[in-house]
Parts: C-alpha cells; sequence; structure tokens
C-alpha cells in the first residue's frame, strides 16, 4: 500500500473534471514510482524511506507530467497533418471525383454564402450611424381615405417636437431635383433637403468641412450644401479644394461647406444635401403653413430615441399626440380621415419589403447545397466500397476504428473545404448581381460586401459539409441488408480480415505513424499488448 506520500501526490496530480488522457499519465507517474518504491521496500527499507528515494531518483513529476501533455499536444498535430497529406494523396489518384465533388460542393457553398453575405448586410449588419439602434421613422397613416403612408406636414413636425419627450432629436428630409450651375455645363441633381442638425441626429462627421450648424435653416439663412462622397468624386474629380467653392442653384448662390465620408445614405442616395432654408419649396411653404395644416405634406421624419426609451413607449407618445389634432383643428382634420402615427425602427423598416424575399432566397439555397451534399454523399459511398480492402488492410496493421473514422472525415472535410473555397469565388463574382436585385427592395444594399462575418460563415459551412457527406455514406452503408459474409461497413469486415489479437486502445495511436513501424508492430502483436503504455 502506498503511504501518505502518494496521497498527496495524487492530490496534486488528479482534479475533478480532467480529460481522461491526463488521468492517464498522471496513472503512469504513480505506476512507475509505486514499482520503484517497492522494490526498495524489498531491499528493507521503510516505507516513508522508499518512497522518498523513488521520488528524488524519479525527479520532478509535475515537470515530467506537463512535458508528456505538451509531447502528446505534438503528436496530436502531427497525426493532423498526416491525415491532411495522405487526405491530399488518396484525393489526387482519384482526380475525377474529386473535381466533381470539389465543382458540386462549391455551386452549394458559394451559393450560400452569396446569400448570406446579402443577409449580413441587409437584414443583420447594424446602421452605419453613431447609436444606429435608437434611430427610428416617424409614420402616419390616414386610413379613413385609404392613405397608408401620409408624410407629415411642417406643422405637424413642430407639434411632435413640442408635445414628445422620448427623443433627443426630430429631423426632417425629403428629396427634390435642381439644376446646378458652374460646372463646365449644367447638372440636374439631387437634392436631400434636411434640418440643419439632421447630421448631428444620425452622428455623422464629414470627410472635409463641416456639416450644417445651427440657424442654417433659418428661413433667409445663407444657402450651403455638403456634397456626397459618390457625387464629389464623379461630378469633381475628388477635388481636395471643393470645400468654399459656390455654385447656383435656382439663381442662388450656394456655398460648399462640406463632403460626407463613403457611407450608404438612408433612405436614399442622393447627390447633395442643403438646409430647408435654402430649397425655395419648403421655404415658401414654412412662409403660408398658418393657413392650412395639410400644405407640403412630403416630409420623413426621423427621430433619436432619449437613452433608454424604448420603440413602444415612444409610439404610445406620438400616437397620443395625433390623436389631440382632430380635436384642435377640425377644419384640417375632418373625422372621416382618422389620422394615426406612431414610431417604428428605422432599421427594420428600411428591410421590411427585402426581408422575406432574402429569407426566401437563403431557404431555397439551403435546399441547393443539401442537394450538393446528398449528390457527393453518393460519390462517396461508392469510393468508401471499392476502398473496403484498403481499410481492412490498415486495421489488420494495427490502425484502430477512431482512426480510420478520423481519415476517413479528415477526407471528406479536406474536400468540403476546397469546395468552400472555389464557392468563395463563385459568390465575389455573382455577389454584384444579388446586390442589385436587393437593391429593388432595400437601400441597404448598398453595404453588401464580403467581410470577416462571411469568411468565418464560409468556413463553417464548409466545415459542417464536410460532416454531412462524410456521415451520410455511413448511415447509407448500415442500411444496406447485410449479406452473410459482408458486415455492416468497411470497418467491420477489418475487424474479420485482421487476424492479430486486439491491441490495447490506447497503445493504438502508437501504431501505424509508418509503413514500416506498422508491419514491426504488427509482427510483435503480445510484445506490445503485454506493457502499459509508455510514457
Amino acid at each position: 500500500m502506498a503511504g501518505t506520500g502518494w496521497k498527496s501526490l495524487l492530490s496534486r496530480l488528479r482534479g475533478d473534471g480532467r480529460p481522461a488522457a491526463d488521468r492517464e499519465i498522471d496513472d503512469e507517474v504513480i505506476f512507475h514510482l509505486e514499482m520503484e518504491a517497492h522494490e526498495y521496500r524489498r531491499q528493507g527499507l521503510t516505507s516513508e524511506e522508499a518512497e522518498r528515494k523513488a521520488r528524488m531518483n524519479f525527479g520532478a513529476t509535475q515537470r515530467f507530467v506537463e512535458e508528456c501533455r505538451d509531447e502528446r499536444k505534438g503528436n496530436h498535430l502531427d497525426m493532423l497533418i498526416q491525415d491532411i497529406r495522405y487526405a491530399l494523396r488518396a484525393l489526387s489518384k482519384n482526380w475525377g471525383f474529386a473535381a466533381t465533388a470539389v465543382l458540386t460542393l462549391a455551386l452549394g457553398i458559394g451559393a450560400n454564402t452569396a446569400i448570406f453575405s446579402i443577409i449580413y448586410g441587409v437584414l443583420l449588419r447594424p446602421l452605419p450611424y453613431q447609436h444606429g439602434e435608437r434611430l427610428v421613422l416617424l409614420k402616419q397613416a390616414a386610413p379613413g381615405v385609404r392613405i397608408a403612408n401620409a408624410q407629415a406636414s411642417i406643422p405637424e413636425l413642430y407639434d411632435y417636437r413640442e408635445q414628445a419627450s422620448s427623443f433627443d432629436e426630430l429631423v426632417e428630409y425629403h428629396t427634390m431635383f435642381f439644376i446646378l450651375l458652374g460646372n463646365d455645363e449644367p447638372q440636374r441633381i439631387q437634392t436631400g433637403v434636411v434640418s440643419d442638425n439632421f447630421f448631428d441626429t444620425l452622428g455623422v462627421a464629414p470627410l472635409m468641412g463641416r456639416t450644417f450648424v445651427a440657424g442654417e435653416d433659418d428661413l433667409d439663412s445663407e444657402a450651403v450644401l455638403v456634397l456626397s462622397h459618390d457625387y464629389w468624386q464623379t461630378a469633381h474629380g475628388a477635388n481636395p479644394d471643393i470645400v468654399g467653392q459656390a455654385f447656383e442653384i435656382n439663381t442662388r448662390p450656394h456655398t460648399v461647406v462640406g463632403v460626407l465620408p463613403p457611407i450608404p445614405q438612408f433612405p436614399n442616395e442622393v447627390d447633395v444635401y442643403m438646409p430647408t432654408s435654402a430649397c425655395p419649396f419648403r421655404a415658401n411653404a414654412e412662409r403660408n403653413m398658418a393657413g392650412n395644416r395639410n400644405a407640403f405634406r412630403n416630409l420623413f421624419v426621423f427621430g433619436r430615441l432619449q437613452d433608454g426609451t424604448t420603440v413602444d413607449r415612444a409610439d404610445a407618445e406620438i400616437a397620443s399626440v395625433a390623436s389631440r389634432f382632430e380635436a384642435d383643428f377640425p377644419d384640417d382634420y375632418p373625422a372621416e380621415m382618422n389620422l394615426t402615427a406612431g414610431v417604428v425602427d428605422l432599421k427594420q423598416e428600411l428591410t421590411r419589403n427585402a426581408r422575406p424575399i432574402l429569407l426566401m432566397l437563403l431557404a431555397t439555397a439551403g435546399l441547393v447545397l443539401l442537394i450538393a451534399c446528398a449528390n457527393v454523399a453518393n460519390l462517396s459511398l461508392a469510393r468508401v466500397m471499392r476502398r473496403e480492402q484498403e481499410v481492412a488492410v490498415r486495421a489488420a496493421l494495427g490502425a484502430s476504428r477512431g482512426r480510420l473514422i478520423r481519415q476517413l472525415l479528415t477526407e471528406s472535410t479536406v474536400l468540403a473545404m476546397i469546395g468552400g473555397g472555389l464557392g468563395l469565388v463563385f459568390a465575389y463574382v455573382g455577389l454584384d448581381m444579388l446586390a442589385e436585385f436587393a437593391g429593388r427592395y432595400t437601400p441597404r444594399a448598398a453595404t453588401v460586401a464580403i467581410d470577416g462575418w462571411v469568411l468565418a460563415f464560409t468556413l463553417l459551412i464548409s466545415f459542417a459539409t464536410g460532416l454531412v457527406f462524410w456521415h451520410l455514406p455511413r448511415t447509407a452503408r448500415h442500411a444496406r441488408p447485410r449479406r452473410r459474409h459482408q458486415g455492416g461497413s468497411p470497418l467491420d469486415s477489418s475487424r474479420r480480415v485482421a487476424a492479430a489479437p486486439r491491441v490495447d486502445r490506447r497503445a493504438g495511436g502508437l501504431v501505424i505513424h509508418s509503413a514500416d513501424r506498422c508491419r514491426s508492430d504488427s509482427a510483435q502483436p503480445h510484445a506490445v499488448a503485454s506493457h502499459r503504455p509508455g510514457l
């Protein structure tokens, strides 16, 4: 029996929840120490002296255990590299099967990668604005007169600003076309007419110059412009001196004060932005708005919620403000109009039309990949059946069932990874076409790109595909009716061919590292099985 010294050593080496491989190393250390201490006790030493001398001869046990673990980890890496090399050699010898499988998988994985890039760019990617999760869109409707989207008027915007407390800011936006003079030729430009704090609300910093400042949307203020990045590059050749130049719009000079960075513009892509005071139609409507609250009803209203305020709370508050319009202004809001209002999350609103179509495309791409896996699985099944003798020979040389399964899994994974790489190329080629299609339903299609998340998805789906078409042939193989002299799988037949006695499972990993060593170990099976695994 071992003394208290062994118990303290066990408490240091062992621990709850440790891997079985680590416990085997710990058991082996204790076994060697016990054998050496037993030999000293036979020579007449006491138990304490025998244990102390055995430990002195053995050296630092913890360092020895760590070295064994490091060596085992290195062996795992070497075995993985060996499996990958063997898989590549096996596939190169059967290049017809490999090329067919890779091309089939590439089409399936490429379709899923392209669709996922659209899904992520449109539905999952955060808005490219500061505090984008707090941005909302105010929506009005008049179901009594069958108007599903009644945009806000100028007096309604001012009422919402004064009576709603759930927002940091409420800003307006609408688009118009104007003729710009001052270049070589007149240009018809699409213009975003916005509040002076529009860019501050979205959290957009300019690339050059500045954006609008407080007071620039007051009537009779100086007319200024902010150029979009695309328009600055295409129409002005990315002129670094553009800030400060003046152009004529509507017989009035407009000075460029800034250029935006290359970010997507929501809800529309425009060429330039101007404050509300610079738009003659918007300015005239404000001067005359006291006579009719429904005049110039074409404003989009964006809001940024206060920190901690929910969309539901803001929605209820806006609905409450709108419900008072009919009582306060009965001439402008007849009862049959039944005006209602609320807010919706901006990101959800921008993707509302595209969501069902994109999800349907994702389901279709998943079905295509499943069909591709089934086709490759059929090819793999025929190939595995032709390799039964090879598997049986390797088993006879000492390869364990787990070792053989790992090798076949490695081949499937290598095939899938190669197919995934080629599929990524296919996805990149077809991405612009898909983005153009998605752009019909949402302006967020401008954010679609192949980035790190898409690459991670491709890697994950490639690995999962390898598992699927590796598992399908094994399932089909076991489902076949068993013949009288044939087992359910190549691994079963390998057991019958192997005439050598069973090798200890822990020692099996030491066998079949090379053809010569396999022959050497299989020639002395009893010697291998009779020893505990070495350290």
